[in-house]
């Protein structure tokens, strides 16, 4: 018996089991990644914010309070 089949042949119950916990690892991972990616984008968009002028602000819709008030949120919120 060659060592692919000796691989094929154990490859039932635990394989499956193994290929189940990968699954929910890489869902979670993406699940983090993504999450992340959306944090750094907030983050991104509120130092934009930082940047405007008040007639800037103004133009947009914003009130200087709102946009100082959204500034001072941590990235996750």
């Amino acid at each position: 018996m060659s060592t692919i089949d000796t691989i094929r042949r154990s490859g039932g119950a635990e394989s499956h089991a193994a290929r189940s916990q990968n699954s929910g690892l890489l869902h979670t991972a993406s699940a983090l990644i993504g999450w992340f990616g959306n944090a750094m984008t907030k983050r991104r968009t509120r130092m934009h914010l930082s940047e405007l002028s008040n007639d800037l602000l103004n133009d947009v819709g914003i009130e200087p309070a709102e946009a100082r008030r959204e500034i001072k949120r941590f990235f996750w919120d």
